[in-house]
């Protein structure tokens, strides 16, 4: 599950990490993570860190005890971290340092157990950008054998490159020699969860977990990256400063293409103080909203679950997308009658398998006896993250829509890593319509942080009820607290204009109220910044909208239509979108924010900005 968040407050998320350079080498430093490792402005690796994973894969945060500074003749720049750890059933201290000269980068990671730890993983990790897909590459194994590799375009569901000692790469005219030793690397494709990157780790997923590492005993690994010398290397053209300057706007409006904005819907409310009927609400049907997915299990208490479903979907006008999460004993038939009995508007229903989180022969089979005198459509598909999709997809049926949802917080919590993983977004889009090319998409739950601990071993660690609320409301660190940020929105914003370039039909966004959700119960504010957004962009959904990814990076966007232009930057640094405006100022859009731009008087998206 994610790493320790350092950078949750209630406000704005800010960009806490520190700028180091030495030579051609430039790295970003917060708490034991060292990211944007770049050799003369090129990225190489995205991040390397060190990971300590207890026996159900959550992360150990570690408490920062030292961080020292030093430089010294020759030249070099050299970090020295000192942590601790309380978890994986102990405690532990562990020593970094980070070493920089003009010809090589070095992190060396010590851990040292003071009580017997119990562990899936403990080591260094390096997340190689997702910019590599596509590259070609050398690796030496363990063995000291050689062969040529290239990194996978369309997402690999299994793990791409095993016993790793070295790699040689070359992305971007810069070539480097990536060396690790201390343990047996492998490395995953980690776009499977949405994240940027290619991540090398150890030890081998093949080995059993958790394992034990005794009192007294310590772990030792290192990462080496030595860039060849630059005479041998391509040399790339200098950049103008002509060719730095932002764009017109009418030049982003030119190179933008047309696509068809999502249909748009939320989540039922998990929490159990849900939406009743009463007073109009923003979200409804007739602002444009799509649907209200609701998730039921019997797990959950289903009569409560449903009447509070039917409660939200009558304040709302919404149909239902109901998603059935099933097991063997499930009664499917008495299942639909309760939610008929409950007066829920059905009107899409999707069933996945509780344990192994997609769809199944056996389990869509029962669904379509079940619904055979239905109107409403069937939907096939995972329930946790593309990944299960990715690799179950010969057993998922071959339905018409097939669904799956996305989170960008499965490994990572940091802000920026959430901002990049926008682009991933993309690549986990085109890869799900090389898997089922027919198949009509549909996105959700879009959240945040994950709704379902995918690698919980047991179902009823995963789908459980209490009198706080159900499923979703009780997974640990479920609610975001940038959640009602105008951040979040702009993530939002950028990820719709991913799901629009490809081609979702539909998309679940978070969920009505709740902590996770877009109604605030208060009568003067009643919606979040990203309830605003959507109440802004209901009216454009389904319809078509001219769309560029990523103008200013990962996280940007721009969604157009008619003569408005929304300019997207889910970044933590401020977008210089646009020059030539009428009073000869460049268009600038803060940090965490989306831009309108277009006639005061015309209506259509006003989010906050």
């Amino acid at each position: 599950m994610a790493d320790a968040p350092t950078d949750l407050g209630a406000e704005q998320p800010i960009d806490h990490r520190t700028a180091h350079s030495l030579g051609g080498w430039s790295v970003r430093c917060e708490g034991d993570e060292i990211s944007e490792i770049a050799w003369n402005g090129t990225v190489l690796l995205e991040s390397a860190r060190p990971a300590l994973r207890d026996r159900d894969w959550d992360t150990v945060a570690p408490e920062v005890l030292e961080e020292e500074w030093s430089r010294s003749a020759g030249p070099s720049l050299t970090r020295t971290l000192r942590v601790s750890y309380a978890g994986a059933d102990g405690e532990a201290s562990a020593l970094s340092e980070l070493t920089l000269t003009p010809a090589r980068l070095n992190l060396r990671f010590t851990v040292t157990a003071g009580t017997p730890l119990a562990t899936n993983r403990v080591g260094l990790t390096a997340m190689l950008p997702r910019a590599m897909a596509g590259d070609d590459a050398v690796v030496t194994t363990t063995r000291g054998d050689r062969r040529d590799v290239r990194f996978p375009r369309p997402i690999s569901p299994w793990q791409p490159l095993f016993d790793i000692r070295a790699l040689d790469l070359d992305h971007a005219g810069v070539r480097a020699r990536l060396e690790l030793s201390g343990d047996v690397f492998e490395m995953e494709d980690q776009r499977n969860w949405t994240d940027a990157s290619f991540k090398i780790y150890s030890r081998p997923l093949a080995l059993p977990f958790p394992y034990e590492v005794a009192a007294g005993e310590s772990v030792t690994q290192e990462i080496t990256l030595v860039p060849e010398p630059a005479a041998s290397q391509a040399q790339l053209p200098p950049t103008s400063s002509s060719e730095s300057a932002p764009p017109a706007l009418a030049e982003l409006l030119a190179a933008a293409s047309a696509c068809t904005l999502p249909r748009l819907g939320l989540g039922a409310t998990t929490a159990a103080a849900h939406v009743q009927r009463g007073r109009p609400l923003p979200i409804s049907a007739e602002a444009g909203f799509d649907h209200l997915m609701v998730e039921v299990s019997e797990r959950f208490a289903l009569e409560r679950v449903l009447a509070a479903a039917a409660e939200e979907a009558a304040a709302t006008s919404l149909p239902v997308d109901l998603r059935i999460i099933a097991s063997e004993a499930t009664d499917v038939p008495a299942l639909l009658d309760a939610a008929d009995a409950a007066g829920l508007p059905v009107q899409r229903i999707g069933i996945v398998d509780e344990t192994r989180h997609v769809t199944t022969a056996e389990l869509w089979e029962r669904l379509r006896r079940a619904c055979a005198d239905s109107s409403a459509e069937l939907v096939a598909g995972s329930r946790t993250h593309f990944t299960e999709l990715n690799r179950e997809i010969h057993a998922i049926p071959a339905a018409e829509v097939l669904s799956f949802p996305s989170t960008p917080q499965m490994h990572m919590r940091e802000s920026w890593h959430v901002a990049e993983s926008v682009a991933a977004l993309g690549d986990v889009l085109a890869s799900a319509r090389m898997l089922r090319p027919t198949a009509r998409l549909h996105l959700g739950p879009l959240t945040l942080r994950p709704r379902v601990n995918a690698v919980a071993t047991q179902a009823e660690a995963v789908d459980r009820a209490d009198a706080s609320g159900w499923g979703a409301h009780l997974v640990p660190g479920g609610a975001d607290p940038r959640q009602r940020t105008d951040w979040a929105a702009a993530w939002a914003a950028a990820a719709l204009a991913e799901a629009s370039h490809g081609c979702v039909e539909s998309v679940t966004l978070g969920e009505l109220a709740g902590p996770r959700g877009v109604l605030t119960g208060d009568a003067e504010a009643p919606l979040t910044p990203l309830g605003d957004l959507l109440v802004a962009l209901a009216p454009w959904s389904g319809r078509e909208v001219r769309v560029l990814r990523g103008p200013g990076g990962p996280g940007t966007a721009l969604i157009a239509r008619g003569d408005v232009v929304l300019l997207v930057n889910a970044r933590l640094e401020d977008w210089e979108a646009a020059a030539g405006t009428d009073d000869g100022r460049p268009l600038r859009v803060a940090a965490g924010t989306v831009l309108r731009v277009g006639p005061s008087d015309e209506a259509g998206p006003a989010p906050r900005s």
